[in-house]
């Protein structure tokens, strides 16, 4: 265009000249996340979770709904994924909302980095960062809604400081739903919530009418979770009963803080496990050297950028602490609740890069996380029961029972043809519901083999993780023979002599 109503101010067209390569450049870096997610999709067994998820999402809406509230969790996940789940439903579609929702992660990164810093180029180094993060890959292509949390409780952290810069109905009204969205997709994101309100009310000292509106807005997306709750009832039961994680220890905290950078821990039973550990060794230093130069370097950034970095290390490090202080009441702190906690320090990794002297160091840091990446998630980590199947499948005959662990029980009634799904079983006195009872048909649990069955001379194929205990047998069973892949095995038990 030749008229003056087509032209750009000169100043305005350098800007936007300048913008413009690397708005391609965040795009290409946000297109890569998410190939490596998609293409990683496929390669891992569903882990007992993940199953849960699978089983209750391809149910009818309403019994979702009943399984889930029984369970631990908000619905907004399940009822994303459900309508995955009348469209696709295989297991790589599965984790397909994960995915997007840890690609969705990348250019939220790099808007908060590049306010922190006041230059492009840290946004693309935290978006670089973040696509090929093991911690962030791994939780990406994990069907269970931390990816998703953690990117809402980072989109509400953005959203609040904007908010409070420039208070306007609009602005409120994003941040409130956003952080109502973060809280109906994990409980965890209350502790997101209220530290990112701390941390801007510490930090960045808003005036009182700003601190009242911020107050409003998160006490509003928190009062919106009331009417799920009042259905969840039975999900407060939980609470006096025990759970699965340990109490907080010297190690376990130092194990957290690695899994920011690395992912899960691998079993030592997993084949190709010293290569993996030594890659989360790779990971863990090439992912800590970004936050240490932003520590040495931090009095080069601007004041604005300070009190900016200083926010989102308020925010992510109090959600922590205040999970540390809920887990004196009841030990909670485990790196998959704290992956929803400490997305607001990833920014921080991209501004640290920046800051380097040598980009060169900052791109071999992130080839490095990347192979990493590539590495543990093509490699095979869960229990392979898809491999275990065919075997059991070839074994199991009439008065024959399959006792199921809790860890396998899951996957196992997920993947299994309908004829080992009627001899299915977990044999045990009890089953704590954190092993997904809530997504358990009636009579999965026996108390013991039955006798019409043990009087029939039928066996028990019992399928358990190596580590798991032995099988609660009937007199006179002894073990026939054992069949075993990565992470699961068969053993086969019938009357002796």
């Amino acid at each position: 265009m030749t008229g003056a109503a087509g032209r750009l101010p000169r100043a305005g067209a350098a800007e936007f000249a300048a913008a413009l390569p690397r708005a391609w450049r965040l795009a290409l870096v946000t297109l890569a996340g998410a190939a490596l997610r998609i293409a990683l999709l496929p390669v891992q067994p569903l882990s007992r979770d993940e199953a849960f998820t699978a089983l209750a999402v391809r149910r009818p809406l309403g019994d979702m709904l009943a399984v889930v509230s029984r369970d631990s969790a908000p619905p907004f996940f399940y009822l994303v994924e459900h309508l995955v789940a009348l469209a696709w439903s295989n297991d790589a579609a599965l984790r397909l909302i994960p995915a997007l929702a840890g690609t969705a992660m990348l250019p939220i990164v790099a808007a908060v980095a590049q306010r922190i810093h006041g230059r492009g180029a840290a946004g693309l180094w935290a978006a670089a960062f973040v696509a090929v993060l093991p911690a962030t890959v791994l939780c990406s292509i994990d069907a269970r809604m931390y990816a998703l949390a953690a990117t809402l409780c980072l989109a509400a952290v953005l959203l609040l400081w904007r908010a409070v810069e420039h208070p306007a109905p609009a602005r409120w009204l994003a941040y409130g739903a956003t952080a109502a969205a973060a809280l109906w997709t994990d409980y965890f994101a209350v502790l997101a919530v209220l530290a990112a309100l701390l941390a801007v009310l510490g930090i960045v000292r808003p005036s009182r009418r700003v601190t009242l509106g911020a107050a409003a807005a998160s006490g509003a997306a928190a009062a919106s979770l009331l009417p799920w709750l009042a259905i969840a009832g039975a999900q407060f039961g939980h609470l006096q009963e025990p759970f699965w994680v340990r109490p907080a220890t010297p190690v376990g905290v130092l194990g957290t803080i690695a899994q920011f950078f690395t992912g899960p821990p691998v079993d030592p039973s997993v084949p190709s496990w010293p290569l993996l550990v030594a890659l989360q060794g790779v990971a863990c230093a090439c992912g800590a050297l970004p936050f240490a130069l932003l520590l040495r370097r931090r009095h080069g950034l601007p004041r604005a950028g300070r009190i900016a970095a200083g926010y989102c290390a308020a925010a992510g490090l109090g959600g922590i602490g205040l999970l540390v202080l809920a887990s004196l009441w009841r030990p909670l702190l485990e790196a998959r609740y704290a992956a929803v906690l400490w997305s607001p320090l990833l920014p921080l990794a991209g501004v640290g890069l920046a800051l380097l002297v040598r980009p060169r160091l900052a791109a071999g840091l992130v080839v490095a996380l990347a192979v990493a990446s590539t590495t543990l998630g093509a490699a095979v980590t869960h229990p392979d029961i898809g491999r275990l199947l065919p075997v059991i499948e070839a074994r199991v005959d009439a008065p024959d029972v399959v006792d199921a662990y809790p860890t396998l029980y899951l996957p196992l009634l997920e993947q299994a043809n309908p004829d080992v799904r009627a001899h299915l079983h977990v044999v045990a006195t009890s089953v704590p519901w954190f092993w997904g009872t809530a997504a358990y048909p009636p009579g999965a649990v026996l108390d013991a083999v039955p006798a019409a069955d043990v009087a029939a001379g039928g066996r028990v194929l019992y399928v358990h993780e190596p580590e798991d205990p032995g099988p609660l047998l009937p007199a006179g069973y002894r073990l026939l023979d054992e069949t075993c892949v990565v992470r699961a095995c068969l053993a086969v038990f019938g009357p002796g002599p």
